[in-house]
């Protein structure tokens, strides 16, 4: 009799071991990691890997690490390893992310992609780096499983043969591809579906978010953040990652001060309106307020003097995820949650940038760039020793900017008012 036929009590009964639960993810970045990010023009686009790292500040702000993306357009796991020296073990890396494999789905077997990430691994190893692979985002075509197109065809398989060479390595392994496919093509088929924006093989800020999301919720990233309850009276009830102080209750109004201990995760003002089909966003942030007992219908909630919204005494007896305030459009001050986020994205941008100065100086340095074109006018460049010297002090600037995104990712006190709407 076929296994597959079998209910899951009488599978279990009729083999000859016990099966167990599989181990829950444990999150691959540890204090003192430099985190290297490597992949193709969609890595290369800094809004997915951006959000990843951003997210990274917002829930660990007891670990010191950096990240670096060293995504180039066009890149095959053969041609990266070709700039491996350079632009990514330059950076001394404790872990090496791929990401992979778009390029490589118009040729490259299943089998030929499986031995080039081996050798991949084996390079990431010998620098003295941990690996983490993550598997390619899918074409966003608006087909799902069983229509793939031939480029999501090969991705599929891809992601399928990936995840036992990753079992077998030991090696930490998120397939954002099979996460995704299915609701994109969903997305993409409803008349009233969400502009993931971009391209079909790079997506904008909404789809990127969604890639984020995947990739952190598939290597186990913590969702949870903070969670306090008060009732109408100002007695705090429940305060777990934060602190409450200051509760007090005046004329049916409820104030409150909050210090949590991380922050939700930052997200992007035009990556927003994905968030009623993107589930694992708002799983990878549970920030949470309960208040229980008021006699109105309706509060207008405020956060250092910004209006947040208008919330249902219901909805806050049940529990409302700050995460995903409404904004105000009438507000003359921005919700100080999502403006400390934007802070956090913006820092990460900003040593980015620092980082593509780094990367060519990199290149530079390592005599790799490219001879000029005939008869183009001569473009002036530093020597290699030059460019070594360079290296130094823009080092410095880098781990600069790296101590900004830092200092916009600590904890603040946020001070909250909840009035009866008028």
């Amino acid at each position: 009799m076929s296994h597959r036929l079998l209910p899951a009590a009488l599978l279990a009964m009729s083999l000859p071991f016990p099966l167990h639960a599989v181990e829950p993810a444990v999150f691959p970045l540890k204090d003192g990691d430099v985190w290297v990010m490597a992949g193709d023009s969609i890595t290369a686009q800094h809004l997915h890997s951006n959000y990843f790292e951003a997210f990274c500040y917002a829930r660990y702000p007891k670990l010191k690490f950096a990240f670096r993306n060293s995504g180039v357009g066009g890149h095959t796991i053969p041609s990266t390893l070709a700039r491996f020296d350079y632009d990514v073990a330059g950076w001394k890396p404790t872990v090496v992310s791929v990401e992979l494999g778009m390029n490589n789905a118009g040729g490259a077997s299943t089998d030929k992609f499986v031995a080039n990430m081996g050798a991949m691994v084996a390079r990431i190893k010998e620098a003295g780096a941990r690996p983490v692979i993550l598997s390619a985002s899918p074409v966003n075509d608006g087909l799902g499983a069983g229509k793939f197109a031939m480029r999501n065809a090969r991705l599929d398989e891809y992601a399928t043969a990936i995840k036992p060479f990753a079992e077998k390595e030991k090696i930490p392994y998120a397939d954002q591809f099979h996460a995704l496919v299915e609701v994109w093509a969903k997305n993409k088929q409803h008349a009233k579906g969400v502009n993931l924006t971009g391209d079909a093989g790079h997506p904008g800020a909404p789809g990127q978010l969604m890639m984020a999301a995947s990739l952190l919720k598939g290597l186990g990233a913590e969702g949870f953040v903070s969670e306090a309850e008060v009732d109408a009276g100002g007695t705090v009830t429940a305060a777990k990652g934060c602190a409450i102080t200051g509760a007090k209750a005046d004329g049916g109004t409820l104030s409150f001060d909050r210090l949590d201990e991380t922050l939700p995760f930052p997200i992007p003002d035009n990556a927003r309106v994905i968030l009623p089909i993107a589930p694992d966003v708002l799983d990878l942030s549970k920030y949470t307020l309960k208040v229980t007992g008021l006699k109105g219908a309706d509060y207008t909630l405020t956060i250092n003097g910004a209006t947040c919204g208008t919330l249902s005494a219901k909805a806050l007896a049940d529990g409302v995820n700050l995460t995903n305030l409404p904004a105000d459009p009438k507000a003359k001050t921005t919700n100080p949650i999502t403006v400390q986020g934007a802070a956090v994205l913006a820092a990460v941008s900003g040593k980015e940038s620092l980082v593509g100065k780094w990367r060519a100086l990199s290149k530079t340095a390592a005599g790799k760039d490219a001879p000029p074109k005939k008869d183009a006018p001569p473009v002036p460049t530093p020597d290699p020793a030059t460019a070594k010297a360079s290296l130094v002090e823009l080092t410095k600037q880098v781990e600069a900017a790296d101590a900004k995104i830092r200092d916009a990712a600590k904890p603040q006190t946020l001070h909250f008012v909840l009035t009866p709407a008028k």
